[in-house]
């Protein structure tokens, strides 16, 4: 498997999904609070932390071969996982300020980039 097919992988193993889902409510409440230092060591270090573990050591295989790989494969080219990206920062900025619809604006914009092949003719976006 090549180290791109491990980062691509790695994102829905369940120990990179509790370690993202987990850190980001937590660092939004931090954000919320003006707590700046506290709220980017937990966003930031947690997920890279597991990632790095996963990437190194875990074997992804099962991943690759399940009906969720082949989704990603599909549906999550690095420009969606970049708006992915983008929209948990959209959420972080929004918590420091104070704005509850750009926090949920943020997280929507993250839903719906997982969820953006979900209805899709199985043979609409990027081939496997």
């Amino acid at each position: 498997m090549t180290f791109a097919e491990r980062v691509l992988y790695h994102q829905i193993h369940p120990a990179k999904l509790f370690a993202d889902i987990s850190t980001a409510v937590i660092a939004i409440d931090l954000f919320w609070r003006h707590e700046l230092a506290p709220g980017l060591i937990i966003a930031l270090l947690p997920p890279l932390l597991v990632s790095a573990v996963l990437l190194r050591e875990a074997d992804l295989e099962r991943y690759r071969s399940s009906q969720m790989g082949a989704y990603l494969r599909r549906f999550m080219p690095p420009w969606v996982q970049a708006v992915r990206l983008f929209g948990v920062g959209v959420a972080f900025y929004a918590a420091w300020h104070h704005f509850t619809p750009g926090v949920v604006s943020g997280l929507a914009l993250v839903a719906i980039c997982w969820a953006n092949g979900i209805g899709r003719h199985p043979g609409s976006g990027r081939a496997a």
